[in-house]
């Protein structure tokens, strides 16, 4: 028997501690630091959890986190209907999440991607060694942060939200009074740092500034968490040799998705 219903806070807790965030960094970030902006829906079976279509809803478009536990006993039709229904989005709406080969293959397979996937890589620090001695940018204070969105909107940054800038510290480079490079962090607390929002205006790029901020808030995040990660587009190969030269290594690779939640 299928039935489907939110995840209790309990069950929430259960799944955290199961999950392998190295894996599966997204699907973590939904059950710890987005728990309070999310909505988690569960597909039982034989009241057996099964899947888990996690909505968050503090970007600027709607993001979802999947995570399947039986593969086996899935009905991924149902999941989806009911996610539609509980979160009453628009059958046209573009939603957005990220998904390892096999879900990517599971939500092609039913007719939900739209436009074409972009290959994703996580990344962990494990090397402080690598890390420069760098105090190139300086902290970014209250004043500066409607320049701040200004940059990283123009800039099209999709996944970075003001609150991020107003939570946490942000860092950046000037040349003439003004903001030429800046970063910061989508999480930052003591379970797990996630570096953001890096990003140089095209006209500074290839100086080594996004070497000099990454290795600067790679230092702030370790003073804070073991464990710092950041994210980057498997294409952007210059920006993927910066981390490795700073001491990050690739924990897992996924492709980011634009899909509508409607089958048929």
């Amino acid at each position: 028997m299928i039935s489907h219903r939110l995840l209790t806070y309990e069950t929430i807790i259960q799944l955290t501690d199961q999950i392998n965030r190295d894996q599966h960094l997204l699907f973590y970030s939904y059950l710890t630091q987005r728990k309070e902006q999310a909505k988690f829906v569960g597909q039982y079976v034989d009241d057996k959890l099964t899947a888990v279509l996690a909505y968050f809803w503090g970007l600027p478009f709607p993001a979802f986190s999947f995570h399947c536990i039986n593969r086996e006993k899935l009905n991924f039709p149902a999941l989806i209907a009911f996610t539609k229904e509980t979160i009453q989005l628009n059958r046209n709406t573009v939603c957005g999440t990220i998904l390892c080969n096999r879900d990517l293959q599971l939500f092609q397979s039913h007719g939900l991607i739209t436009g074409n996937p972009q290959r994703f890589l996580t990344m962990k620090h494990m090397d402080q060694s690598k890390l420069l001695n760098s105090n190139l940018a300086e902290l970014v204070k209250e004043n500066d942060f409607s320049d701040i969105v200004d940059l990283l909107q123009n800039g099209g940054m999709k996944f970075f939200t003001r609150s991020e800038l107003e939570q946490y510290p942000f860092l950046g480079i000037k040349e003439c009074g003004h903001f030429i490079a800046v970063g910061g962090f989508h999480f930052y607390d003591p379970k797990l740092v996630e570096l953001g929002n890096i990003y140089t205006s095209p006209a500074h790029r290839g100086k080594g500034l996004a070497k000099h901020l990454t290795s600067q808030l790679t230092k702030l995040g370790r003073s804070l968490s073991l464990d710092v990660y950041l994210g980057v587009l498997a294409e952007n190969q210059a920006a993927v040799h910066v981390y490795k030269g700073l001491g990050y290594e690739v924990t897992a690779e996924q492709s980011i998705v634009d899909f509508k939640l409607s089958i048929g």
